[in-house]
C-alpha cells in the first residue's frame, strides 16, 4: 500500500485537525484530536491558529502515527487520539 500525505489540512470545530492522505491514489481524510495535540505536543490553545501551529510543528510524528494506523486498517480514515502516540 502506498501512502503519501498532501498539504491539505484544516481545523475542525476547534477540536481536531483534519489532514489528507493519498492511499493508492485515493484521498483519505485523517485527523488528530485536540487532546492528543495538548497531551503529546504541548499545544495550549483552542484557536484554529494554535491547532494548526501545533500540527505543523509536529507533522512528521503525526503523519508517522497516521501511516501506521492506515497500514493496519487497510487505508481507511483514521482519527488519532492521545494513545496513538507513545
Amino acid at each position: 500500500m502506498r501512502i503519501e500525505f498532501t498539504n491539505r489540512r484544516h481545523a475542525v470545530a476547534a477540536s481536531r485537525i483534519a489532514f489528507e492522505a493519498q492511499v493508492d491514489d485515493r484521498p483519505v481524510w485523517c485527523s488528530v484530536s485536540l487532546d492528543a495535540l495538548n497531551n503529546r505536543f504541548d499545544n495550549e490553545g483552542t484557536s484554529s491558529h494554535a491547532l494548526l501551529s501545533a500540527f505543523d510543528a509536529n507533522r512528521v510524528r503525526i503523519e508517522k502515527a497516521a501511516r501506521n494506523a492506515l497500514s493496519r486498517n487497510g487505508g481507511q480514515s483514521v482519527e488519532l487520539e492521545t494513545n496513538d502516540f507513545k
